[in-house]
C-alpha cells in the first residue's frame, strides 16, 4: 500500500477486474509432484499478480505524521489569527505625514516682523550723525549690532545728518538664519554754504543684513544704500455711468453732511447707524467741486465727491467715495450718508 494512501486513510486497492479467475486456472494446470515420503511440493508462485502489497517504511511513516502535523498546525494557525482579529482587530497603519518644501525652507527663515523692527530701528540710527556728538550714534548701533562689530560702520566722523523717519519694507530670506530687509528713510542733511545753515530733504533707500542671532535678531554687518523705486504707469478701469436726477436730487445732502463732517457733528447728518470717525479741528469744507451717482438701482447707492479743503493756510482737493442709503420714516423717506472712503480708481 502506498504511503500516500495509508496518510489519507484510503482503503487497499482491489485488483482489476478479469485477474482472480486467471489466477485460478493458471494454478489449476500446474501439476503437484509428490515428494519422496508421498507429500506434496509446494504449489509454485503464479506467473502473474495484479499488485502487491509493500512493507512501509519508517521514513515513509514519519514523513505521513509529520504531514499530518503540519496541515494540523496550519488549520490551528489560521483559526487562532482569526478568532485573535475579532477580539483585537488590527490597528491601521499611521499616516504617513509627508514633508512640505516650503515649511522645512522657513526653518531657516529670519522672523519678518522682529527683523523689519530691529532694521527700521538700526537705520535710524545709522543713518543720523553729529560730528560733535559721535558717542551717541555709536552706542545706539551697539545695540542691534552682533557683538564685536565696529560700531562706527565707516563713517569718517564728520558732518550733520538727521532722519526724520523710517519705513521697513521687503524682507528678502537668503537661507541659514540669514535676510536683507529694506528700509526707506528721509534725511535731513544739514551743509553751510557760506551765507548760513540749509537743510534738505530726501529719501534715501537702504538694505540691512540681518541673522537669526542667540535669542534675536541682530545685524551683522554694514548696510546700503540702494535706489529708491521710480514711477510706474497705470491705467485706470472706465468711471461707471451717473445717475443724473439722483445726483441732482442729493447733492445738497452730501453737501450739509461734508460741513457737518468739517465741523466735528457728522452723526447729525448721517443715516441711523453709520459709523464715521470725525476728522479732527483745523479743517473746513471750501466746496464741493462735484458729485455724481452711479447708475444703479435699490436703497443703497453709491457715488463719487470731488471735495475741496481748507487747511493749513491752503486748498486741499480729494475724492471720495460716499455711499447713501434711502431712509423711510411713516409715509416720508430720504437719502442719508452712510459711509464716506477714499475713491479707488
Amino acid at each position: 500500500m502506498s504511503a500516500l494512501r495509508k496518510m489519507l486513510n484510503l482503503p487497499p486497492k482491489e485488483p482489476k477486474g478479469g485477474d482472480d479467475g486467471n489466477t485460478a486456472e493458471t494454478d489449476s494446470s500446474v501439476d503437484v509432484p509428490l515428494t519422496k515420503e508421498g507429500e506434496e511440493k509446494p504449489a509454485r508462485t503464479p506467473a502473474a499478480i495484479g499488485w502487491a502489497e509493500e512493507e512501509e517504511s519508517s521514513g515513509r511513516s514519519a514523513a505521513r505524521r509529520a504531514g499530518r502535523v503540519a496541515i494540523w498546525l496550519v488549520i490551528g494557525l489560521a483559526a487562532f489569527t482569526g478568532v485573535r482579529t475579532w477580539i483585537f482587530p488590527a490597528k491601521p497603519p499611521a499616516p504617513v505625514e509627508k514633508a512640505d518644501p516650503q515649511a522645512e525652507a522657513k526653518k531657516n527663515d529670519v522672523p519678518e516682523a522682529e527683523a523689519q523692527e530691529v532694521a527700521a530701528r538700526f537705520a535710524r540710527a545709522y543713518m543720523t550723525w553729529n560730528a560733535q556728538d559721535p558717542d551717541t550714534r555709536a552706542k545706539e548701533l551697539g545695540a542691534d549690532l552682533a557683538k564685536g562689530t565696529d560700531p562706527k560702520l565707516g563713517w569718517n566722523g564728520a558732518g550733520v545728518q538727521l532722519v526724520a523717519q523710517t519705513i521697513p519694507g521687503t524682507v528678502t530670506q537668503v537661507g541659514g538664519k540669514r535676510a536683507r530687509v529694506r528700509v526707506d528713510v528721509r534725511v535731513s542733511t544739514v551743509t553751510n554754504n557760506g551765507k548760513g545753515q540749509q537743510t534738505a530733504t530726501s529719501w534715501r533707500g537702504l538694505e540691512v543684513p540681518v541673522a537669526q542671532g542667540e535669542g534675536r535678531v541682530v545685524v551683522t554687518g554694514q548696510p546700503a544704500i540702494v535706489g529708491m523705486p521710480t514711477a510706474a504707469g497705470y491705467t485706470a478701469p472706465a468711471a461707471p455711468e451717473a445717475d443724473l436726477q439722483l445726483s441732482g436730487q442729493t447733492r445738497d445732502t452730501v453737501r450739509d453732511f461734508l460741513k457737518a463732517w468739517a465741523a466735528g457733528s457728522a452723526d447729525q447728518a448721517a443715516a441711523p447707524g453709520a459709523d464715521i470717525q470725525p476728522l479732527g479741528a483745523g479743517l473746513a469744507l471750501d466746496s464741493l467741486d462735484s458729485w455724481a451717482v452711479d447708475a444703479g438701482g435699490g436703497d443703497k447707492r453709491v457715488g463719487t465727491a470731488s471735495v475741496r479743503w481748507q487747511l493749513g493756510g491752503a486748498q486741499l482737493q480729494q475724492t471720495y467715495q460716499i455711499t447713501l442709503i434711502k431712509v423711510s420714516a411713516s409715509s416720508a423717506s430720504r437719502w442719508q450718508v452712510a459711509a464716506v472712503t477714499a475713491k479707488t480708481a
